[in-house]
């Protein structure tokens, strides 16, 4: 006779574990601040998102916290991944690029591994779903108007 999962877990009372504080529960304010503060210098100053193969552990070396505790502040705290944090800088970086009028002597390709993207699919897609426009349809709009944002 098979039983079914849902027969199976009824069967068994399975009981959850009441879930223990995590690292972001734990840590105060002020604390929580001063980390993102510190991200933010990093990322204005020093600009690691142009390598492309900076990681969460990159940055969480650069912070001196766990990866684990970067990850959980990305996650529960600004509502952002790492990959979604770091590529926002990327593309204001192709933005700034785009303006001075570098972007337009680069090809797709060159522009998005300045900005520090591994290919120019996962580059177009993130330049895509932080600005709505892609990015050759954002230079044209942009060069069209004449203006310094679009």
């Amino acid at each position: 006779m098979r039983l079914s999962i849902r027969r199976l877990l009824m069967l068994f009372k399975l009981k959850r574990t009441p879930k223990r504080p995590g690292f972001i529960d734990t840590i105060n304010n002020e604390k929580l601040m001063q980390i993102v503060r510190n991200m933010t210098d990093i990322m204005e100053t020093d600009k690691p998102f142009l390598k492309s193969h900076y990681t969460i552990g990159s940055l969480a070396d650069d912070l001196t916290i766990p990866s684990y505790q970067l990850s959980a502040l990305l996650n529960q705290k600004l509502g952002s991944n790492f990959n979604d944090y770091i590529n926002r800088f990327r593309i204001r970086h192709c933005i700034d690029l785009i303006h001075t009028g570098m972007g337009s002597r680069l090809n797709l390709k060159g522009l998005s591994a300045r900005c520090g993207f591994h290919n120019r699919n996962s580059f177009s897609a993130a330049f895509k779903k932080f600005t709505g426009r892609s990015p050759s349809e954002y230079s044209r709009c942009y060069f069209r108007a004449g203006l310094e944002t679009v």
